[in-house]
């Protein structure tokens, strides 16, 4: 058996191998390949990926090459399309060490009988203390004083001085509970802020073991101080926090955004903040990536911006090898993998 580890700008394919390591001892050749983005920014191929999917991004012909006698492919970012498909007639699965499967022709590979398998909650931790880290941000002006006590500029005077608020008693309203989202309410436990939250499968139980309570959208738009949007982008969600709902929130209220920008209408956004009718905004997340300085919601003054890093921690990183590595090993003996995506294929085990 032969897999194919895919290195990219944020994990060297060298850093895969050692959380292969167990496959090794199994008797599976790993064979490496890093991937040079064709030439892109990561960023670039990101967007690219997150707004078009696997086909917006061509295959190298050394890649064709490469996956002709593979069974596993192991990827992050380097998409994983038709073409690649195709090429690789022995392929049984495609794990991606991201949560995300953008870059993952999952449909077609269903039709092909290939299992995929994503390694949700990789970065959960990491994403949900940026999560909170921004929220203080915005509400504290954090970021904006540090520019200009760096700009030599002692500054005082922000959009939200009438309103900047203590934590205790705030409306936090959380969109997408699932694992970032579990964990921002835990987090936020120390805080003494009351938690909302709107979920399309809500789970009940961790609700109830945060103290969350479930509310509809429109509900949580209206109630909350802070909207933390921590939910998935497929084709439902995409601008489900759009100019009706940004219109609910409280003229105090901010909007976090550590997730995906598809799930929020920018333009609506940008103009609600322009003309000050919600409170600030923190967004690690744009359309167009990487921004440029006259980039719209980087000339707001009620808005802090970063450089979508909420999930790129050392131990995200580090970790996504063997975590990846570790659910799909029970393909070994033919069990389906906690983090399984097309379950309508057929479960094949792996070869001993």
């Amino acid at each position: 058996m032969k897999a194919l580890l895919i290195g990219d700008g944020y994990i060297h394919v060298d850093d895969m191998v050692p959380g292969f390591s167990a496959w090794a001892d199994k008797g599976v050749e790993l064979v490496k390949y890093q991937w040079d983005q064709n030439g892109m920014d990561m960023s670039e191929i990101n967007l690219l990926l997150e707004q078009h999917g696997p086909e917006a991004v061509e295959a190298s012909p050394e890649l064709l090459e490469l996956v002709k006698d593979v069974d596993v492919i192991i990827t992050q970012f380097c998409p994983i399309n038709k073409k690649v498909v195709d090429a690789a007639p022995k392929l049984m699965a495609v794990g991606t060490m991201r949560a995300g499967v953008e870059n993952i022709a999952v449909d077609y590979m269903t039709e092909k009988n290939i299992i995929v398998c994503n390694n949700a909650g990789r970065n959960a931790q990491a994403v949900a203390d940026f999560t909170i880290g921004m929220m203080l941000a915005e509400y504290r002006n954090i970021a904006r004083s540090h520019a200009a006590v760096k700009a030599g500029y002692w500054r005082k005077d922000y959009v939200n001085k009438a309103y900047s608020p203590d934590f205790e008693g705030l409306t936090v309203g959380i969109i997408g509970f699932g694992m970032v989202g579990q964990l921002v309410a835990k987090k936020l436990g120390g805080f003494d802020v009351h938690i909302v939250a709107y979920d399309a499968f809500p789970n009940h139980e961790m609700a109830e073991k945060y103290n969350v309570k479930f509310v509809d959208l429109d509900t949580l738009m209206k109630e909350s101080d802070i909207v933390s949007v921590n939910c998935r982008l497929i084709p439902e969600t995409y601008h489900m926090v759009g100019k009706d709902q940004i219109a609910l929130m409280k003229p105090t209220a901010i909007l976090v955004n550590t997730a995906r920008s598809g799930l929020v209408d920018e333009g609506a956004l940008y103009e609600a903040l322009r003309d000050r009718k919600i409170g600030g905004a923190a967004l690690d997340v744009f359309d167009k990536e990487p921004t440029s300085i006259d980039y719209r919601m980087i000339c707001l003054d009620n808005c802090t911006v970063t450089s979508h890093m909420a999930g790129t921690t050392v131990h995200a990183m580090s970790r996504s090898p063997l975590r990846l590595a570790n659910h799909m090993e029970s393909l070994f003996e033919g069990k389906a993998p906690r983090t399984w995506m097309n379950r309508s294929v057929e479960l094949r085990a792996f070869p001993a």
